[in-house]
């Protein structure tokens, strides 16, 4: 008997998506291993560096929501391609920039093209994977974490042999590629009521409101995710330069650590959530992300920090997809698209605004307190979770 041949289209969809994350998260994490560098080249401060990630999270947030409506006009196949090139286009160009503003604005122009990925990508995978969509998703969202994990060390030998300049004009390519394999391999679909763009945005606006007891919860959810998320992704390296006395090589690596756990977390993270049930393992999740990110404040040597760094992977990479399949697997067809870019969108504006701030503290009163203060925040945030999130609606 012949080997039966198990690959079917959905797993192509799947490759593509998961390779689109890997593309975005290379480019997209350029900038934290050499922000010590453009801190003392740009004369720039740690709020000024805060909102360069400010900056990029603006654009993610803008395009959540128009991003499912426009696929629904011009089809996701093109959406997702046109985001990939415009992210690596606007990532290349880092190579030009001659100040601050230069590279405000190419971080905002960077998240706005990869915004559209993450609401698109997941209702297809939604729609392909049906029931096991939550390992489905889970495995997709492990493409952060490979692109994050190979992105630090990329950055750093790129940035010290070639300068940082190179770092962002090479890690943009992968993203070129991607479009392109996109838009040969993908099949054009469109969501089964397709319509126009004004008619899907009242009809979305109206029905989403039905859906307020799932939403809010797994929007305050993602704000949790997203405060520890972009400030440890922005300020880790600096911290480890700064507070802890390492060189940028080492930062690099030691920062790599805490994407690379996630990626187990997030491809095991469908298996939690069916075992222990979602609310449980957003709940626990969120709670013990807020005590690592504390005990960074009291963790030294190499060692400690590492463990801390693995632990952190673990617990705060785990809920993200429990969250999108959540979210995904209690909305209708041609609401699943708008409704995660509502509860990413609130997510990225929590992640927005917790950059800028956290630098702002960081620059007056240091890391120790800083990380304190956003463990505060985190366990706060978790308990008006856990008395919202009460389980799917009578």
């Amino acid at each position: 008997m012949g080997l039966k041949v198990r690959w079917t289209y959905r797993y192509t969809v799947l490759l593509l998506c998961w390779l689109g994350w890997i593309a975005i998260y290379l480019s997209r994490s350029v900038l934290a291993p050499v922000l010590p560098t453009l801190i003392v080249e740009m004369e720039l401060t740690h709020a000024q560096g805060g909102l360069l990630e400010t900056a990029y999270l603006v654009g993610y947030i803008v395009v959540k929501i128009p991003a499912g409506v426009i696929a629904n006009r011009i089809g996701m196949k093109r959406t997702l391609a046109i985001g990939m090139f415009g992210y690596a286009l606007a990532t290349a160009l880092n190579f030009f920039a001659a100040g601050f503003a230069h590279l405000l604005a190419l971080r905002f122009l960077t998240g706005l093209f990869q915004g559209v990925h993450l609401p698109l990508a997941n209702t297809l995978l939604s729609e392909r994977f049906g029931e096991s969509q939550a390992k489905a998703i889970g495995f997709h969202e492990s493409g952060p974490n490979v692109g994050n994990t190979l992105a630090y060390p990329l950055t750093v030998a790129i940035a010290s042999s070639l300068g940082w300049r190179h770092a962002f004009l090479l890690l943009s390519l992968p993203g070129f590629v991607l479009a392109l394999a996109t838009a040969l391999i993908l099949k054009e679909e469109r969501t089964p009521e397709h319509r126009g763009s004004t008619a899907i945005s009242e009809v979305s606006e109206v029905r989403l409101r039905d859906y307020l007891w799932l939403l809010a919860p797994l929007a305050l959810a993602h704000v949790v995710y997203n405060i520890c998320l972009r400030s440890l992704l922005i300020f880790t390296p600096s911290f480890l330069v700064e507070a802890r006395g390492m060189d940028l090589a080492a930062a690099g690596l030691l920062s790599a650590l805490m994407p690379a756990a996630g990626f187990f977390a997030k491809v095991s993270s469908g298996f939690v959530a069916e075992a222990v049930g979602s609310r449980r393992a957003i709940i626990g999740a969120s709670a013990l992300t807020g005590l690592f990110t504390y005990s960074l404040s009291i963790s030294t040597g190499s060692l400690p920090l590492a463990l801390n760094f693995v632990v952190l992977g673990l617990v705060l990479y785990s809920f993200s997809p429990v969250i999108y399949s959540s979210t995904t697997s209690g909305l209708p067809t041609r609401l699943k698209a708008v409704g995660l870019g509502v509860v990413t969108m609130t997510g990225n504006i929590g992640g927005a605004f917790s950059t800028s701030v956290i630098g702002h503290l960081i620059d007056t009163i240091g890391y120790g307190p800083t990380f304190t203060i956003v463990a505060v925040v985190v366990i706060a945030v978790v308990l008006m979770i856990s008395a919202s999130m009460r389980g799917p609606r009578p």
